[in-house]
């Protein structure tokens, strides 16, 4: 029995996948008529009838077709893998951290690396490094994590900051990150302040930040991530002093047997060295 070809398997899955020739079409930038001959030449080719008159799949074509996409996308992983240069390093980051206290100091890491580049990805959840295409990760929370290398960059030190030319006026409306839900209640415990929900809640604590920048009200943030945007006069810091201590904190974490690769070593050395300026 003659084998499909690789073409008319593709145009099939992709027809699953989409649910319409059209779809298909755009994805494998084909014509429809083309899909269409494709899906034809493979029924004969297979003598088995894959699609109904309306182009839905059959019982049999189903099938066929969710083990063809889980096929062809194995596919493609391992050629995005393949194509993976040996002087990247693919990093997952919280965002805040990322806006806020990485990147205006990522020049000083290209000047004294050039030969390393670094892939960044930004998420909110704790990424499985066991099973995520990441060498490395920057988690927020108590730490250390089993099973992982975890270095403490810095312990969490909630403040309150706001647009300097609004830091006399009391009270400022809150603004909060829904990621860090609990900032202001511990912020509000410390001074004394009462306990009173948000105006505005914002994904991320860089959000947070972003709208007290622009005068819009007061948001909680860790001082490390805020340090020189309050020693340049683009925020001020209202309270309180000194600030509130916290059990998390930020950390460099990666499986141990990543931290074999120089490059991630160099990574990491010089986070820590940066968070102790």
């Amino acid at each position: 029995m003659p084998r499909p070809s690789l073409r008319a398997l593709k145009a099939f899955a992709e027809t699953v996948r989409n649910g319409t020739l059209a779809g298909a079409s755009g994805a494998l930038n084909v014509t429809p008529s083309a899909v269409s001959h494709l899906l034809r030449d493979l029924e004969r080719t297979l003598n088995l009838p894959l699609l109904t008159a309306n182009a839905r799949p059959t019982e049999t074509g189903e099938r066929l077709g969710r083990r063809l996409i889980a096929a062809f996308d194995a596919i493609d992983s391992a050629i995005a893998d393949a194509r993976h240069q040996a002087g990247d390093i693919r990093i997952s980051a919280l965002s805040s951290y990322l806006t806020l206290w990485l990147v205006p100091r990522l020049t000083g890491f290209q000047r004294q690396y050039p030969e390393t580049r670094l892939l960044f990805s930004t998420s909110t959840r704790p990424v499985d490094l066991t099973t995520e295409p990441f060498e490395c990760a920057i988690r927020w929370g108590r730490g250390p994590w089993p099973n992982l290398d975890c270095t403490l960059l810095f312990k969490d030190r909630p403040v309150v900051v706001a647009n300097p030319r609004q830091s006399g006026t009391q009270p400022l409306p809150r603004l909060a990150a829904r990621t860090r839900p609990d900032d202001w209640t511990l912020v509000a415990a410390a001074l004394g302040w009462p306990d009173e929900p948000p105006v505005l809640t914002f994904e991320t604590r860089a959000l947070a930040v972003q709208a007290a920048t622009a005068g819009m009200g007061a948001a909680v943030v860790d001082r490390n991530l805020v340090r020189d945007m309050i020693e340049a006069g683009i925020l001020a810091e209202i309270a309180p002093d000194p600030p509130v201590s916290a059990a998390e904190g930020h950390w460099f974490v990666a499986l141990p047997d990543r931290m074999r690769d120089r490059r991630i070593r160099q990574f990491r050395d010089w986070l820590a060295s940066e968070a102790c300026r």
